[in-house]
């Protein structure tokens, strides 16, 4: 095999291979990994052992993962799904297993991987997937374990002779039903925690936004290819199964984009009877595009289930849109947002309220638009765009001659060119510092989300909505304090409105908690690593 992996000689089918995430930190409350779920019912199905231990979801370090990793018998090969911001405790876990078994094949995959392939290689993975692994897993996996060539494969990059070889980009599966229904082995888990059950009807997006890793991750396909669905009957065969087997109620679709065509109103009056008819009860959280949405849409999902969903709107202002590559226009938005509150559905809005040219017209738009939401929760006023690698957003910073060679975690830095914008841009992300642990605490478990009564979602929905209440205030008293020059240094100001709305946080983290305590729920995401990182 011209990767060099040293193994010992098995018999393909009485194996053990390990699926297995190190720990992450995310200001987010830990998932289950539905990749690995995908990928042992893959390989079970062609006969392979296959054990899960998905780090993140149990909560535990990489001492004890290797401990399961090596359980009874030692493995044949290790496959780690990871991303480029949890490197380090990938390379932690790594170096682990080598410790215990040096000659074991260490593989990795995930969208760190297919971004930072060789970052990954460097580290001392044996092999990088890139993109989706479910129709070369199996082949991948023989081909190590009988030392042949891994060079006819598909997207996979590794070293050859100290060199990185990237094999050609593997082609998508486009019939996404032939792919088995993922293996639940944490379902239990998932459920003691309270978490929604995730299912993929989907996978891609049509959109292009500049900005978007999903995109990229696309970039090489097809159009016709970039979203491919599974059919509504297929679905509803693991919904039921999900629901009469394990109890399930809560689902979160983790689509990149629930509804692009063919999906329509039509669609959605069917997906919702044929859930109705199969007597099926579940709620369900999505991810959708203000663009795709009509008001017939909205009601017949909301008829088969639909209680929460995230809108990427990103920003209120023309020109924003425009430059970031949004499909849908201010339109689009303010017509979803409406019929999504007169549904009763609760909306996480994504938000970019700051990128490389951002002015301060810009931004007093978006403050009226804020203003004039009275449904929606945010995590908070200060967004920022991520210039990550691998997005049309980052090429477009590199040719204008923005782009920082520092890194923020895996993103780009880049200035703010607008100097009042950029002003803007510092205070609101100390005032968001001050009380970013609340605004994660108060909206993780009615948009990730978790299983509540509907009286646990309405009592946090009404915490989240002070918090942007207040939140758009201080956004107003922002532009005012710079549009006016207000003879006020900016630092002084930010630091004396803080102080000033202490005793108002205090309160909102009090309320959360106690909606906590009231409904047993456990909060284990850190302080989101991004708004904490320095501006130096």
């Amino acid at each position: 095999m011209e990767c060099t992996l040293t193994i010992k000689e098995v018999n393909l089918l009485d194996n053990k291979i390990a699926l297995v995430t190190p720990t992450t930190d995310s200001n987010r409350t830990a998932e289950e990994t539905l990749a690995l779920e995908y990928l042992a019912s893959v390989l079970r199905e062609k006969g392979h052992g296959v054990v899960i231990i998905d780090g993140w979801l149990r909560g535990i370090d990489s001492e004890t993962i290797v401990e399961q990793i090596f359980k009874e018998n030692v493995p044949d090969i290790v496959c780690m799904s990871c991303y480029r911001s949890n490197l380090q405790q990938a390379m932690e876990l790594l170096y682990k297993i080598r410790q215990r078994h040096k000659d074991i094949p260490v593989i990795c995959g995930g969208y760190g991987p297919t971004f930072h392939d060789q970052d990954f290689i460097d580290a001392g993975f044996d092999l990088a997937v890139r993109g989706e692994a479910e129709h070369i897993i199996c082949q991948l996996i023989d081909g190590i374990l009988s030392k042949s060539s891994l060079s006819t494969i598909h997207g996979i990059t590794y070293k050859q002779n100290g060199i990185v070889v990237r094999t050609p980009v593997s082609k998508p599966i486009t019939d996404l039903d032939s792919i088995p229904f993922p293996d639940r082995d944490e379902i239990q888990t998932t459920i003691k925690l309270k978490n929604p059950v995730h299912v993929c009807t989907s996978r891609g997006c049509r959109a292009h936004c500049s900005f978007c890793s999903i995109a990229a991750f696309n970039q090489f396909l097809p159009i016709k290819d970039r979203w491919r669905y599974r059919s509504i009957e297929n679905i509803v065969d693991e919904l039921q199964w999900l629901h009469s087997k394990f109890g399930v109620t809560h689902i979160k679709f983790v689509d990149d984009s629930f509804i692009e065509p063919p999906r329509d109103e039509f669609w959605a009056i069917r997906f919702a009877d044929a859930i109705i008819n199969k007597g099926i009860h579940i709620r369900f959280r999505t991810q959708v595009r203000a663009d795709r949405l009509t008001r017939e849409t909205v009601a017949n999902l909301k008829r088969a289930g639909w209680f929460s969903t995230s809108v990427g709107i990103e920003n209120a202002a023309a020109s924003a849109l425009r430059r970031i590559g949004k499909i849908a226009d201010r339109n689009d938005n303010i017509r979803s947002l409406k019929w999504l509150q007169q549904a009763g559905i609760y909306v996480q809005m994504g938000m970019i309220l700051f990128d490389y040219a951002t002015t301060i017209e810009e931004l007093r738009e978006n403050y009226m638009f804020l203003k004039s939401q009275e449904w929606v929760v945010t995590k908070g006023i200060f967004t920022e765009m991520f210039a990550a690698e691998g997005t049309d957003i980052t090429t477009k910073l590199r040719q204008k001659g923005v782009a920082g060679n520092k890194k923020r975690q895996q993103n780009y830095r880049y200035k703010i060119l607008d100097p009042n914008a950029r002003r803007a841009y510092q205070i609101i992300k100390l005032w968001h510092r001050s009380h970013a642990e609340i605004y994660d605490l108060a909206i993780d478990p009615i948009t990730a989300p978790k299983v509540l009564p509907e009286e646990g979602y309405i009592r946090l929905h009404t915490v989240c909505r002070r918090l942007i209440v207040k939140d758009v205030e201080f956004f107003d008293s922002v532009l005012n304090h710079i549009e006016t020059e207000d003879v006020i240094e900016d630092k002084e100001f930010v630091v004396w409105s803080i102080k000033e709305h202490v005793g108002f946080y205090s309160q909102m983290k009090t309320k959360a908690q106690d909606i906590y305590n009231d409904y047993g729920l456990m909060y284990n995401g850190i302080l989101n690593p991004f708004i904490n990182y320095p501006d130096d």
